[in-house]
């Protein structure tokens, strides 16, 4: 259930990103994500599996998972998600969505300063 209430959530906050390209009308989409994950530890592997599935699947882009990797510092996504960089035939062509993820678990993520993060 609640990784379900997460996807919602995630799908939401990626229409947003497509048609209104707008961060900060994002982020309260990514912190109801936020308050869902820490309501439900047990979940966290279901929840991480969806997390990696979604942005394998094109269902949600680099923005979302970065930013809740921002928060999280989950390893399982990040060793996912370098896997899939090392699996590239092509890294330096496909796997810039890959490196923004990967931005995401880094103290000084370029990217937080378009958030409040409260």
């Amino acid at each position: 259930m609640i990784a379900s209430q997460v996807r919602d959530e995630l799908l939401q906050a990626e229409h947003v990103l497509d048609t209104k390209f707008s961060f900060d009308q994002a982020e309260p989409f990514y912190r109801r994500c936020l308050a869902h994950i820490e309501s439900a530890p047990e979940d966290r592997e279901a929840i991480e599996q969806l997390l990696i599935r979604l942005f394998r699947e094109r269902q949600i882009s680099s923005e979302p998972l970065a930013y809740l990797m921002h928060v999280l510092r989950w390893e399982s996504v990040r060793h996912a998600i370098e896997a899939d960089l090392r699996s590239q035939t092509a890294p330096i062509i496909t796997g810039v969505e890959h490196g923004k993820v990967l931005d995401g678990f880094e103290a000084d993520w370029g990217n937080k300063v378009f958030y409040r993060f409260s």
